[in-house]
Formats: C-alpha cells, structure tokens, sequence
C-alpha cells in the first residue's frame, strides 16, 4: 500500500494520533509521516492540534514557556469527520452561489 495512504488510514482508526505514532505503525521515519499528515492538512481531511488546547493564553502555542509546555510537547493530528467538513461545505457552496461563473467566461 502507498504509504500516504496507509498514514491515511492509520489516522482514521486512531482518530488522534502524533506522528511518531504513526511513524510506528507505518514504519516510516517520523519526520516524513509529519510530511505526509500535513499533506492531509492542506487537504482540509486532517487538522493539526495544540495538545495544550485553550492554556496558552495567546490561543495559540509560540513555545514561550508561560503554560509550562515545553519544546518536546508532541503536535497531534485528528482526522476530520463528515461533520466537521459539513460547514466548510456549506461555505463552499455559498461562494460559488455568489460568484457564479459566466458561460462565456468558461471559453
């Protein structure tokens, strides 16, 4: 199996995975599963988690040191589920209803 593929489907049945755990079950070094997981990212099919959630008073960890997270702390990977994308979706739609595209445009 490719292994983006296998990364895939082994963040599906995880659910919440970091990538070194993924890296073990694919058997792929770590840095490269963390390669292929943002791939799924960009997708809009994972989404990447600050394992502090809502401590960070900033909202969004810079490694400062005020939560007392530190560097080691692992970035864990959730894959989205159909409701999660539903309204993205949704926003989609709205955007293409408000631009519609000409057919003249489309030549």
């Amino acid at each position: 199996m490719n292994p983006l593929f296998a990364v895939r489907d082994c963040l599906r049945a995880a659910g919440l995975a970091s990538a070194a755990e993924i890296a073990a079950q694919v058997q792929v070094p770590a840095d490269v599963a963390a390669d292929m997981l943002d791939h799924w990212v960009r997708r809009g099919l994972a989404e990447r988690l600050d394992p502090q959630g809502g401590a960070c008073r900033s909202g969004t960890c810079a490694r400062c040191g005020l939560c007392g997270a530190g560097a080691a702390t692992a970035v864990l990977y959730r894959w989205r589920t159909a409701a999660d994308a539903a309204p993205r979706a949704a926003a989609a739609r709205a955007a293409v209803m408000l631009h519609p595209v000409s057919p003249a445009a489309s030549r």
